[in-house]
């Protein structure tokens, strides 16, 4: 068994002189013998405040250089990152760290973060903030010590915690994914099984995807660090940005929701030419426009993969051609699946033509432990051995499954239920629709009313409405009401808050608001 330290080891044993982080923003590269000396210092800086083996400390960064030293520093020591979503109000990380009874926190340097943090961890002995000391929180970029005084490097046992990711807080606070040391090495030996991911200094990654997202973290940064290839940090997004890096750096490979895809097109300095390098490109965690997966296919050179997972499961499905068939998705490495009868038990298999709700065995190597102190969550996601994952899945006849939606983003109106993802293609292709997501909101006549949530030029209900009567789509389907907005609330992973857009429609019918239109 591989420790995530082990990995990123193992490729300065093979590679000692090659790049292996790059920053163009603070103008620092470390080569992999560089990487594993900063490793060491840092880790020592960390051993001297007390940091030891099975401590939780939470990092709550986006994905900057010195977050990348600071995870690979802690799994040094053998102690446990909870990775969570900077994002998260000081109140929110304030529950998360008493919930999770975090003992240490690495910030930025937010006067409010700190004060919480401190407050929350009862002291300020272990809690640094990165770039700057305030509110009692240490600089993180001087947390520096005698790499001589670290003991021999520990070796784990196969369930004992390695990392505390965060889900994705949708539908609520978000919950602490407890991975086990066991789950590192095969998370990353997916990649080479499912991708075509090969060992070398050729893969470059543009790293614009959160380290606090397990895909981002385990399917960008570490596998590509544990292939001996070069991170690029991208702490924030900027599409113009990650053009301009992808050209000059000959990135490689990348993985992004869709979103973030389509808005590095949008820009005035896109151009084809300069995606030539790209070999790989993933995407997931949203659905794609048919039309885009098509263009971007012709014009860029790499490989498009679809890739469906979560925190607690990591990748069970793949889809090595999407253009044809977007939705296909079909069993990958290391996984045994079902999909059943929505509501039923584990042994009431849907058949083909069916949907039902997609199943994980939970004693593969990839899948969680438990969720952080939360066993009430854990029984509730685990029944009989198997992890419902709450997505609907529709069994094709030839083996392979159509992915359709949430269970929980599923309105049900009138009696039907109805996905989301059945309506947004058809408002999608609107000329004026820029975003949307489906919502439903309680009703007294339909139950829950289907509401279109729509980022659009031109707030014209009528037509927007006169748009879908001339889709296939069944009226019952249709949205009974329009919510106009000027972006649509999503989270560090750029998944859509669809908790946050029921409780924004629902104040805005109930105020008279004029973004809001029944039809």
């Amino acid at each position: 068994m591989q420790t995530c330290y082990d990995i990123v080891w193992l490729s300065a044993q093979r590679a000692p002189n090659d790049l292996a982080l790059v920053d163009d923003q603070s103008e620092r590269a470390l080569t992999y013998s560089q990487l594993i000396d900063e490793i060491n210092v840092v880790a020592a800086g960390l051993q001297e405040r007390g940091i030891r083996q099975g401590m939780r400390i939470a990092t709550v960064l986006p994905s900057l250089f010195d977050h990348a030293i600071a995870i690979l520093a802690l799994q040094r020591l053998a102690a446990i990152p909870a990775l969570m979503n900077f994002r998260l109000k000081p109140e929110e990380i304030t529950e998360l760290i008493k919930l999770g009874e975090i003992e240490g926190a690495i910030i930025l340097p937010d006067d409010a973060m700190a004060e919480a943090c401190s407050a929350a961890l009862g002291n300020t002995d272990r809690l640094w903030s990165v770039g700057a000391a305030l509110g009692g929180a240490s600089n993180f970029v001087e947390c520096r010590g005698d790499a001589s005084a670290l003991g021999p490097i520990p070796k784990p046992d196969r369930e004992d915690i390695a990392f505390i990711f965060y889900t994705s807080g949708t539908t609520g606070l978000p919950k602490g994914v407890e991975l086990a040391h066991r789950t590192t090495e095969h998370r990353i030996l997916w990649l080479a099984t499912q991708t075509d991911l090969r060992h070398g200094n050729h893969n470059k990654a543009l790293g614009f995807m959160p380290l606090s997202h397990a895909i981002g973290f385990y399917g960008v940064f570490l596998g590509i660090l544990g292939f001996g290839g070069t991170f690029f940090v991208q702490s924030a997004f900027n599409p113009a940005e990650a053009i301009e890096m992808i050209e000059r750096h000959e990135i490689t490979y990348m993985f992004a929701v869709p979103q973030l895809y389509f808005a590095m097109t949008q820009v005035p300095t896109y151009a084809p030419q300069k995606m030539k390098s790209l070999k790989t490109v993933l995407y997931g965690g949203a659905e794609i426009m048919p039309d885009f997966l098509i263009k971007i296919d012709k014009e860029w050179p790499a490989k498009i993969f679809h890739i469906y997972g979560t925190t607690e499961i990591m990748c069970p499905f793949t889809n090595p051609d999407p253009v044809g068939e977007h939705t296909r998705l079909r069993p990958a490495y290391y996984v045994r699946l079902r999909v059943i009868k929505i509501g039923g038990s584990v042994d009431e298999i849907a058949q083909p033509g069916e949907e039902g709700e997609l199943i994980v065995d939970a004693s593969s190597d990839l899948v969680f432990s438990s969720y952080l102190n939360r066993p009430d969550a854990t029984e509730e996601a685990i029944t009989d051995g198997w992890y419902f994952t709450g997505d609907v899945c529709l069994v094709r006849d030839d083996g392979d499954y159509n992915l359709i939606g949430r269970t929980g983003d599923m309105v049900r109106s009138g009696g039907e239920n109805i996905h989301p993802s059945e309506i947004e293609p058809h408002l999608m292709a609107h000329p004026d629709c820029a975003e949307t997501a489906i919502i439903g909101i309680k009703d007294a006549t339909w139950g829950e009313m289907v509401v279109a949530c729509v980022v659009a030029s031109e707030a014209d209900a009528a037509s927007f409405n006169a748009h879908i009567k001339a889709t296939p789509l069944a009226s019952y389907k249709r949205p009974k009401a329009y919510l106009f907005m000027d972006v649509l609330p999503r989270n560090a992973a750029n998944k859509v808050l669809r908790r946050d857009l029921i409780e924004i429609a629902n104040k805005a019918r109930e105020t008279g608001d004029n973004s809001f239109f029944e039809v």
